[in-house]
């Protein structure tokens, strides 16, 4: 796994290098700012015709004055700006590296608004490496600021942002007034949250990490789930195992009207390596479940006296999929979460009848729980709107983990992995095609075919990345995908990943 820093911990991690490496922070500048420059080099030698360089008064500037020199040596031409709306000069380290460039005979222009200086170079420009602001910005950008943002995306040319797209909050993701659109982001010294969540995904375009040549300061907060992690936990299973040993499923089907999401869910928990799945349905939900599953065994149920007696020699139970929410429905929920002795998945119609008053209770629960909203649900449990979640989503489904004291997978572009005490985990994974009905009902099912052991946070991360690439893989387009394709999709993706 890799680290995936926030504002303070990114701060924290060049203090470290500086306070006690005794690393130069002229030395970490220099290194980050090289290492952009021999990208540009490496990777987009056909756009190097003109690059301009556009730096604020900060240290984010300084990288662009390092990158700009290293350019210069290579032979490109390149066209420096500093651009300070309230007309400040270079501070700190970035003083000092404006200082070397201009020594080293490099022309910066200094610019106050959109000057026809500044604009006739965008436009005349081929590449545009933005160095306005790092990740210290936590202001909206306004005023000739903006306007020169928006020039910046009015070019139509790669642009490659330094650190992160100016205007992108470090932490959130959030825009802050306007934000660069990016299609190549480097980032220095390990991967930022605000580039993997909401917007800050979409302005950031594919994202490089650059090194400083120092260390991460101390554990973050937040880890990056890799192909690797996926293959480490599932391990190349022995010549004699059988379905007996591989862990038996059993997902609650809802109604016949509804029976397809508990079908799914099903498919994933078998795709997914359950060596058994059991759906237990309601006398009148199985025949119109039967006729459409062949994998898969069934039993009825009448109570949660039958339906807790169907978990017997179960390794874990799946719940919510399709299963409506009238008052039966509650009491089977209610039962099997707070107090069922194997893992729970809580989903779907589930967690609708959790409602925010049954997440304090799953802290008494006797085995793990696992629940995976989606942010409306999410934002259900929360008592906010869908909108506020996606604000923040470590927050959200951090709050959902502090509150609940059990697993909380929240489900979007970005997956979050959340469990109390621990970082979360974070899926980056994964397409626009997974939009689709009945995804997140596979996802529950993997996720039952993989929670079990002493860690049920990383057994929901790793059934969470999995089923990503999986829908990458089956993939045709950005849509299209049915959800069944993502589950016949997770063995060659595992073959994939363990051939790598």
């Amino acid at each position: 796994m890799r680290d995936l820093l926030t504002r303070e911990e990114a701060r924290a991690m060049d203090a470290h290098a500086v306070a006690t490496l005794a690393i130069p922070s002229l030395l970490l500048m220099e290194n980050a700012g090289r290492g952009v420059a021999d990208l540009l080099v490496r990777e987009h030698a056909a756009s190097l015709s003109h690059v301009v360089l556009v730096g604020g008064s900060g240290q984010n500037g300084g990288d662009a004055w390092v990158v700009a020199r290293h350019l210069a040596l290579a032979g490109v031409r390149i066209t420096a700006i500093l651009f300070d709306e309230a007309g400040r000069a270079p501070s700190g380290d970035g003083a000092v590296q404006f200082e070397i460039a201009r020594r080293a005979g490099i022309a910066i222009h200094v610019a106050t608004d959109l000057d026809v200086a500044m604009t006739r170079a965008l436009d005349a420009a081929t590449l545009i490496v933005d160095g306005l602001f790092g990740t210290g910005l936590s202001r909206p950008i306004v005023g000739a600021v903006a306007r020169v943002v928006e020039a910046i995306n009015g070019t139509g040319v790669v642009v490659v942002a330094l650190d992160l797209p100016s205007g992108i909050d470090a932490d959130t993701g959030q825009i802050l007034g306007v934000a660069v659109e990016a299609a190549h982001t480097v980032t220095f010294g390990a991967m930022k949250r605000g580039l993997l969540q909401g917007p800050g995904a979409e302005h950031a375009g594919r994202v490089s990490v650059a090194s400083i040549g120092a260390p991460i300061a101390s554990p973050s907060r937040a880890r990056i789930v890799d192909d690797a992690d996926v293959v480490s936990r599932l391990a190349i299973r022995a010549r004699d195992a059988h379905k007996g040993t591989a862990g038996h499923v059993l997902v609650v089907a809802g109604r016949s009207e509804t029976s397809g999401a508990a079908i799914l869910a099903a498919r994933g928990a078998a795709r997914g390596g359950a060596g058994l799945v059991t759906l237990a349905t309601r006398a009148d939900a199985r025949a119109s479940v039967g006729a459409r599953v062949l994998e898969t065994m069934m039993r009825e149920f009448q109570s949660l006296a039958d339906l807790c007696a169907l978990t017997r020699g179960k390794r874990a139970l799946v719940i919510g999929p399709g299963l409506g929410t009238g008052a039966d429905e509650r009491v089977l929920v209610e039962g099997v979460a707070f107090t069922l002795e194997i893992p729970v998945v809580l989903d779907a119609d589930a967690l609708t009848l959790l409602g925010p008053s049954g997440l304090p209770r799953l802290r008494e629960a006797p085995a793990p729980r696992v629940l995976t909203p989606h942010p409306g649900e999410a934002g259900a449990l929360l008592g906010v709107s869908s909108t506020e979640v996606q604000r923040d989503r470590h927050a959200a489904a951090r709050a959902l983990a502090d509150r609940s004291g059990q697993v909380v997978v929240l489900k979007g572009a970005g997956t979050i992995v959340a469990f109390e005490g621990r970082p979360d985990l974070v899926v980056t994974r994964g397409t626009p095609a997974l939009g689709t009905g009945g995804s997140g009902d596979v996802l529950a099912g993997v996720v039952g075919a993989l929670v079990g052991s002493s860690d049920p946070q990383l057994d929901a991360a790793i059934a969470a990345h999995w089923h990503a690439a999986a829908g990458e893989r089956a993939a045709i387009a950005d849509r299209g995908l049915l959800a069944s394709e993502i589950a016949d999709a997770l063995p060659a993706t595992l073959t994939a990943f363990r051939a790598r």
